[in-house]
């Protein structure tokens, strides 16, 4: 059907832990985007449908607004919000599933409670250096998404039979917003044999987009109108542009979770950008890179700021000012560009 991309080894090892684990917690990263959580969630709706009855989501934190209705999100479990039944479910876990994260600092607040815990762990994650904090790591770099690493895995255990709708649309909307609805990152075939077999399972892709990105409040609306046409900088010399937002902005277009996703995209709309970046006034500064062809934003942001991700797609942090952020990159884009061109 597809590539055979996960060793077989691995996909044994799982199968073990998995056979012999009876109270399962699924956690990934702060701040989850789609990936994210269709990847956590298509693995506990497999889980269920394989048999496992305690199967628990925990998130760092809130989730966007956007991705609310995703199936089987009335269940998982917020730390920033319920600390105490997380803390419980931690507790009881005899296996936990880090999913699209390669670095336990990535889970933030919740990183502490993992302290001391003895459940066993596994990890699958498409994201550069994974740290060895799980002795059975899936990890793909070259693939796409997460969400796609839980089908190959699901796939390649002999499994697809229990996976069901609500898993598929789960899988799919991780997919479909970790490629910017299959704009970069997306080129390998395999991606559409998966994609098709998804369709086949009920999922509808059209309402998932409108659900996605159609489902937005009338501030979002304002605050990009704000971003696009106030906040955007181009270095046209550099085909790059940085668009910026502070705290005071935020809180003025009444921001909520998830406002500013796809924003980093959105000026390589523009002939001739080639790198976009955008960067928001949290605690710390958020950087997002994005690109087009053969430009290795993550190399930009682990340079800059210590960052990471995809070739195409990555990100950072900075403690410091956002203004400084800005002069930081503003300032070693011209190098960059340059050396991309000997």
């Amino acid at each position: 059907m597809i590539s055979k991309v996960i060793e077989e080894a691995l996909i044994q090892r799982v199968e073990d832990v998995l056979d012999d684990s009876h109270h399962i917690v699924i956690i990934s990263h702060e701040n989850p985007d789609g990936d994210a959580i269709g990847s956590s969630l298509a693995m506990m709706h497999f889980l269920k449908a394989y048999g496992k009855e305690d199967v628990q989501v925990i998130l760092p934190n809130d989730v966007p607004q956007n991705l609310r209705w995703m199936p089987g999100m009335e269940e998982v479990l917020v730390y920033a919000i319920q600390p105490g039944s997380s803390r419980e479910k931690l507790q009881a876990a005899d296996l936990i599933i880090f999913l699209d994260l390669n670095a336990l600092k990535r889970v933030g607040a919740l990183a502490k409670e993992l302290d001391g815990l003895s459940a066993r762990r596994v990890l699958i994650d498409h994201h550069e250096f994974p740290e060895p904090f799980a002795p059975v790591t899936i990890s793909h770099p070259e693939i796409a998404s997460t969400s796609e690493l839980v089908f190959r895995y699901i796939c390649r255990s002999g499994c697809l039979n229990y996976l069901d709708y609500n898993a598929s649309v789960c899988i799919y909307t991780g997919m479909m917003t970790d490629t910017g609805c299959f704009s970069y990152n997306s080129n390998q075939p395999d991606i559409y044999i998966i994609i098709h077999y998804l369709l086949q399972k009920g999922v509808n892709k059209d309402e998932i987009y409108r659900k996605v990105f159609y489902a937005f409040s009338e501030d979002r609306m304002r605050m990009t109108g704000y971003l696009m046409y106030k906040a955007m900088e181009l270095m046209p010399e550099y085909q790059t542009a940085i668009t910026a937002i502070s705290k005071r902005k935020l809180k003025s277009f009444n921001y909520q979770p998830g406002d500013t996703e796809n924003i980093v995209n959105m000026p390589l709309q523009i002939k001739d950008v080639k790198i976009s970046i955008f960067l928001k006034e949290d605690n710390p500064v958020r950087i997002s890179f994005r690109s087009v062809g053969d430009i290795p934003v993550n190399r930009l942001a682990n340079e800059l700021f210590g960052g990471g991700g995809h070739k195409n797609a990555a990100g950072a942090r900075y403690k410091g000012k956002l203004s400084d952020a800005v002069e930081k990159i503003k300032a070693a884009i011209p190098a960059f560009v340059e050396s991309l061109q000997k």
